[in-house]
C-alpha cells in the first residue's frame, strides 16, 4: 500500500486560517462574557469595554475572512486545487458571522446609549 504525502498548503494559508480561527474564538469569548455579564450585572463600563471589544473582533474577523476568500479564490484559479472551494464557504461562513456580531454589538451600544465617553 503506496504511502501517501499530505498535501502542501501555501504558509500564507496556513497562517490566514490561523488568524481567522483566532479572531473567531476571540470573538466567541467575549460575547461570551457579554452574555454572563448581562446575566451577572456587571458593571455599565465593563460591558461598553466587551461590547467594542465585539465590534474591533467581529470586524478583524469580517476582514481576515475576506481576506481568506480572496486568497482560496485565487489558490482555486492559478494552481487549480479545487479543495480549497470548501474552505472559502467556511470563510464566508465566519464573514457573514464576524459583521453580525460587530452590528450587533454596536446596535447594543447605540441602543444603550453608551456610545458617549
Amino acid at each position: 500500500m503506496p504511502a501517501f504525502r499530505p498535501l502542501k498548503k501555501p504558509f500564507i494559508a496556513i497562517l490566514v486560517k490561523r488568524a481567522v480561527l483566532f479572531f473567531f474564538f476571540l470573538s466567541l469569548l467575549v460575547v461570551y462574557l457579554y452574555g454572563i455579564g448581562t446575566a451577572q450585572e456587571f458593571m455599565d463600563r465593563t460591558q461598553l469595554l466587551l461590547l467594542r471589544l465585539s465590534v474591533i473582533l467581529g470586524l478583524s474577523l469580517a476582514v481576515s475572512s475576506i481576506y481568506g476568500i480572496i486568497l482560496n479564490v485565487w489558490i482555486i484559479v492559478h494552481d487549480r486545487r479545487y479543495h480549497f472551494l470548501g474552505g472559502a464557504g467556511f470563510y464566508i461562513a465566519l464573514g457573514i458571522l464576524g459583521i453580525a456580531i460587530a452590528t450587533l454589538a454596536a446596535f447594543i451600544m447605540v441602543a444603550a446609549g453608551g456610545n458617549r465617553t
